[in-house]
């Protein structure tokens, strides 16, 4: 972006100099203002800033001598760059002369256009700058009292959070600490003390004594923490039990950093300590609950298996053994799932788990390749079914069914807006020719149900080589 044009004040009592001037300066596109005489030039000066004055010596009312050094005497404009312009003196007495008046060059006529361009440029540009300077320097001013107001006003805000801290910390039974390492020396403050069951006042003791309080279990890894926050100087952060006065115990989770000392020393280690026992009771409570809950749903659903089996006992055999194979696929991703306490399960360990009692015949005839991805508790139910039909089929009718059968699985997850999206490819080949069914199966009916979710896509191939199946669904799975 071009700077905004300058003012350049031209001083000649010649018109024709005047106009020969603008010419040769007109390359430059600054804004060139013209005087006739030297108090038409003072009359400009007034009212207007001036970068760069260029004034002939030689003129009737004031010489151009007389009219700088009118100039330099007024305040406003000590620092105006002028350039005299002469044909008549020209000695470097005349030159020096020029300089004591306050000239910063000295221009003999006839004038080179290309140097006279050059030197105004150079005092445009210097003129340009030292605004810039002014500016800056005005911008600087205001910080620094913009900034002395915001730390006193900080200091204020200061001594209220801490007031403010102290009472929370108070209320929330949390403390403060500090180990000095040099001196092997602990703080506390009240709240902790109140939360070990000692005197709630502020003391000081060995750190010795400290650790002394640390489950035995629970001290080595609260030392290595310590050793992890000095080696790196940065945060410290441990859970841990510690021995109340009462000879219960507790759990305690503590954070806090590295304090360098400024002498070389070991320095010290100072942070918050908080009470979790009931956190960690919840947790305990929590845990036993769901594998209780996981306990009663895998014997529900071997319950349920046993009930189809003797209720299907009449039925055909294929039809039983397609139910209770899906009540085995649903007990598998139930499984995977409990094992992660329902976090999601890894798409790789499902087709792990599903393959199993094909992989000692099959497992030359199976490639899996993708993105290591997670499944959510929904997806990876839904996923695993899907997952089971398309291999049954394989086993009964498809790739599987002869020794020259192989099936490759491919997967990758799109990151594409609006939704995170599963790409899945079934791919059978070797096998008889793949046929399709004149009535929708259960399997087709499940990928159908599955792709008509938003941004779900399913398509399946009939092909002399084997069927292949490929279906897209929103996720909610972490890669």
């Amino acid at each position: 972006m071009r700077a905004k044009p300058v003012n350049i004040l031209l001083v000649d009592d010649q018109p024709a100099k005047l106009l020969s001037y603008e010419v040769i300066l007109s390359d430059l596109q600054e804004n060139l203002i013209t005087a006739s005489s030297a108090s038409e030039a003072l009359a400009v000066l007034l009212k207007t800033d001036i970068a760069v004055v260029l004034v002939d010596v030689c003129m009737p009312d004031l010489d151009g001598f007389e009219l700088v050094q009118m100039i330099r005497e007024h305040p406003r404009f000590q620092d105006i760059a002028v350039i005299f312009i002469s044909a008549v003196l020209l000695t470097d007495l005349d030159r020096i002369k020029g300089y004591e008046f306050g000239a910063v060059d000295y221009v003999p006529v006839p004038v080179v256009p290309q140097i006279l361009r050059a030197k105004v440029k150079i005092f445009v540009e210097l003129y340009r700058k030292a605004r810039e300077l002014e500016s800056i320097a005005a911008t600087l001013e205001q910080r620094v009292a913009d900034r002395t107001a915001e730390l006193e006003a900080s200091t204020s805000r200061l001594r209220k959070s801490e007031e403010q801290l102290r009472q929370a910390l108070s209320a929330a039974k949390m403390g403060t600490w500090r180990h000095d390492l040099t001196a092997q020396v602990s703080q506390r403050d009240e709240n902790l003390n109140a939360i070990l069951g000692l005197e709630p006042l502020e003391s000081i003791g060995p750190t010795r004594a400290w650790l002394d309080r640390i489950h035995e279990d629970d001290l080595n890894l609260v030392t290595e923490a310590w050793q992890r926050a000095i080696g790196d100087r940065g945060a410290y952060e441990a859970e841990m039990r510690i021995h109340h006065n009462d000879g219960t115990v507790r759990w305690l989770r503590e954070q806090g950093h590295y304090v360098p000392d400024p002498n070389g020393l070991p320095g010290s280690l100072t942070g918050l300590t908080v009470d979790i026992t009931e956190r960690k009771q919840a947790e305990e409570a929590r845990s036993l609950l769901i594998e209780e809950l996981n306990h009663r749903v895998k014997n529900m659903l071997a319950t349920v298996q046993s009930i189809a089996h003797q209720s299907l006992s009449g039925a055909q055999s294929e039809q039983k053994q397609r139910f209770l194979s899906r009540i085995q696929a649903l007990a598998t991703g139930h499984n995977l799932l409990t094992q992660s306490r329902w976090k999601g399960a890894r798409l790789n360990d499902i087709l792990e788990a599903l393959f199993a009692p094909y992989r000692a015949e099959t497992d030359a005839r199976l490639t899996l390749s993708g993105d290591d991805v997670v499944l959510s508790s929904r997806d990876a139910i839904s996923v695993t079914l899907a997952i089971h039909e398309l291999l049954t089929n394989a086993v009964k009718y498809g790739a599987y069914t002869v020794p020259s059968g192989k099936i490759d699985v491919a997967w990758t997850i799109s990151k594409t807006p609006p939704s995170k999206r599963l790409q899945f490819k079934w791919d059978e080949r070797g096998g008889p020719p793949a046929v399709e069914p004149e009535t929708t199966g259960f399997g087709t009916r499940l990928l159908k149900s599955l792709a008509a979710q938003p941004s779900g896509e399913y398509a399946c191939h009939y092909r002399e080589s084997g069927v292949l199946c490929q279906f897209t669904l929103p996720i909610e799975g972490q890669t």
